[in-house]
């Protein structure tokens, strides 16, 4: 696999997830939206075996982060982002997104941003591995092998 080869800007998918709570009336903040954009990551990676972001996620103490897309997303008003802009017209056509997000929200939409911290600290999870590692940093990247075969795990429990 190619690991710099992926299928959407990070930023993009990020906004795309806000807009797409907003219409399915989740409250989303910054610490939430991070999670659910590493739970895309996972599957996407679990699934189809390539990356659907061009952002690796990082070990931060929260948990996982994809700190391009947080620094850039801190400067928005969530609020204020909307399915209607064009900026996702990608996105919207595609159905593999559509799917996939509907899964993510069925699942994890309604847990809270401390809930989905708490789950991606979990014992076995590419967070704790990575935090466990010797050498550890925060800030270090978490190894894409690790998060696919958790996400392939989860998936075969389901």
């Amino acid at each position: 696999m190619d690991t710099e080869t992926y299928k959407y800007n990070s930023v993009t998918v990020a906004k795309f997830i806000v807009a797409y709570a907003h219409k399915e009336c989740i409250t989303i903040n910054m610490t939430k939206l991070q999670k659910l954009l590493y739970i895309a990551y996972g599957l996407y990676l679990a699934v189809k075996n390539s990356r659907l972001l061009n952002e690796h996620p990082q070990a931060w103490p929260y948990g996982p982060v994809f700190p391009t897309t947080r620094n850039k997303l801190l400067k928005l008003d969530l609020t204020t982002i909307s399915l209607d802009d064009p900026e996702f017209r990608n996105l919207k056509e595609d159905k593999e997104i559509e799917s996939l997000l509907n899964l993510i929200f069925k699942s994890f939409g309604k847990l809270s941003a401390s809930q989905l911290s708490e789950w991606s600290h979990q014992s076995g999870s590419p967070w704790e591995e990575t935090v466990s590692s010797p050498k550890f940093n925060w800030g270090k990247r978490i190894d894409d092998d690790i998060i696919r075969s958790y996400f392939s795990k989860m998936i075969e429990h389901e």
